[in-house]
């Protein structure tokens, strides 16, 4: 079977597989709304309802629109500028009750299936995450293929399976998800545990190479009256041997990927997804294990399924204060693509019914360039500003104040959520943002596979973000600066002659937790203190650029 043979039996299978689940739970929960005699709890199903029949009509509409007729163009393009952030008026409408006199940025959202206030946000273990005291998948293990990435996005990526325990791999963004899954879960949020990879050894098998690009298909048509003129196709067609950093025979020779490609194909110059015989036997035979390029990687919880995407703009989302809230965390870190692809309504069963989770489940797309003509940049220290919000100006009598506002940042698609979001949600999400700690911006940073001197460049410009966020929404007198005499904007940073950046954590259950980015130092760090010395990675040094700004340097 060729990949065209291939890709419709996969997609099938999965999209079928989700459908029938949410039918499943719809099923269930008019069971029990035929039976609820309470009317509060009769409204709380019916909302439960209308969120698992919206998502998966959802999982059923593509990422972008299909095609758009001529005439459209122009006011497409001009909408997609114009979609900003913090244009709201109206409160929030999901605010718990408050005593009198306490002021309204200062009133929590009912907790929800999108967010709950965390216990302490500054006791939180970012290197880890999650909760955790380790990764909760093994490090150095041989994982066996499971099967091809099969929903929509840019970056390609497969399931691997060791033992009981599946993970998603993904490759691209595989920093900047880990940081931003981090930070999205210290906050309160729902997210699927992230992790950077430096590499993982996998078995061989065929089937990665064969299916290495069955994404769904990401494309418009541009029409002129109904007729097609031209089908932009986004989903670049990737090369899988380009993600193999190594192929390790059984006879102990390491070659690179593109030498596999010439032993292994019979013609190299043709796709891997042709006919079955264009692989040779003998070479696959003399494979021991691939080992990849890094990857970011996400564990499968055997007690969440998935449903199908959610909006920001289904069903009032975006009144919720929470995901109001959550525009201002997404420019303070820079993430972009908040399209609703990257969101996931998730069902586990607790006493027999279902209980629903929003998830985000794509963080991916932050700490670089927060805007462009269609998607910011992730991942460029250099492009990450030092700052994105400017303070209320008043203009003087008789002229209008400017209001507060979010600069350098603009999502990918529009919405409607972080349009919505108000001064006050915004310093509700800022005092938020407020307890995190220099510590553990630094720990979060050495956890996502950051070297020491990016890691160096981005605390610096997150704090200074941080700070000047509080002092423009007034919050000042209320959070302390973490640089109260302004950040180093001048950083020199040289890996030959400074110690790399390093952080504490707890140890972990599994003494001999090691992670190649981040290694366990002897001596470093007591364990009879509870605590160990991480490392971020030295590659990179910092060089001044000019007086404004330090920048990595290769």
């Amino acid at each position: 079977m060729n990949e065209q043979d291939l890709a419709p039996y996969f997609r099938t299978h999965v999209d079928d597989r989700r459908t029938r689940r949410g039918t499943q739970v719809a099923a269930t929960l008019l069971q029990s709304l035929a039976t609820e005699p309470d009317e509060q709890r009769r409204l709380q199903i019916f909302s439960q309802l209308d969120e698992v029949l919206t998502s998966v009509a959802n999982s059923a509409q593509p990422p972008i629109r299909a095609h758009y007729d001529f005439f459209a163009v122009p006011f497409a393009f001009f909408s997609r500028l114009q979609s900003g952030i913090a244009h709201g008026e109206a409160p929030a409408e999901n605010l718990l009750p408050a005593a009198p006199g306490k002021a309204l940025d200062d009133i929590d959202p009912v907790p929800s299936t999108f967010w709950r206030r965390p216990d302490s946000i500054p006791q939180q273990d970012l290197y880890h995450g999650f909760g955790r005291v380790g990764p909760n998948w093994p490090q150095g293990a041989l994982w066996e293929y499971a099967g091809p990435k099969l929903n929509y996005g840019v970056n390609p990526g497969f399931e691997a399976r060791s033992g009981p325990v599946k993970i998603r791999v993904k490759f691209g963004e595989q920093r900047s998800e880990a940081f931003a899954a981090r930070i999205f879960w210290a906050l309160g949020y729902n997210v699927d545990p992230t992790d950077y990879c430096e590499g993982l050894k996998l078995r061989y098998n065929r089937r990665f190479f064969r299916e290495f690009n069955l994404r769904k298909e990401i494309q418009t048509q541009f029409r002129f009256l109904g007729l097609p003129l031209y089908t932009m196709k986004l989903q670049k067609r990737r090369d899988p041997f380009s993600f193999i950093a190594a192929a390790v025979m059984t006879d102990g020779r390491q070659i690179s990927g593109s030498q596999l490609r010439q032993e292994l194909l019979t013609d190299p110059g043709k796709p891997p997804e042709g006919p079955v015989d264009s692989f040779r036997e003998e070479v696959e035979e003399r494979v021991e294990y691939l080992l990849t390029v890094p990857a970011n990687v996400q564990t499968r919880n055997s007690a969440l399924h998935s449903i199908g995407p959610w909006k920001f703009g289904d069903l009032r989302h975006e009144a919720h204060r929470e995901l109001r809230g959550a525009g201002l965390l997404a420019a303070w870190i820079g993430w972009y693509d908040s399209r609703f692809h990257n969101t996931r309504l998730k069902v586990a069963s607790e006493d027999g019914a279902p209980r629903l989770y929003h998830s985000f489940s794509d963080l991916g797309g932050g700490l670089g360039r927060g805007k462009g003509l269609f998607s910011g940049k992730s991942e460029r220290p250099n492009e990450f500003l030092w700052e994105f919000t400017e303070p209320a100006k008043v203009q003087g009598k008789g002229r209008m104040t400017i209001p507060f506002r979010i600069t350098g940042y603009r999502p990918m698609e529009k919405n409607p959520a972080f349009e919505q979001m108000t001064l006050d949600d915004a310093r509700w999400m800022a005092r938020l943002i407020g307890q995190l700690s220099e510590r553990q911006i630094v720990e979060c940073l050495i956890g996502s596979g950051f070297d020491s001197a990016e890691a160096r460049l981005y605390t610096e410009k997150l704090i200074s973000r941080r700070d000047r966020m509080v002092c423009d929404l007034g919050l000042a007198a209320e959070i302390p600066p973490l640089r109260p005499f302004g950040v180093n904007k001048r950083l020199n940073y040289d890996p030959r002659e400074q110690r790399p950046v390093s952080v504490r954590c707890p140890i972990s259950l599994a003494r001999n937790l090691r992670n190649s980015h981040a290694p366990v130092v002897p001596g470093w760090g007591s364990e009879r203190e509870g605590e160990r010395q991480h490392f971020g990675r030295q590659a990179r040094g910092i060089a001044p650029k000019s007086n404004v700004c330090g920048n990595v340097r290769n």
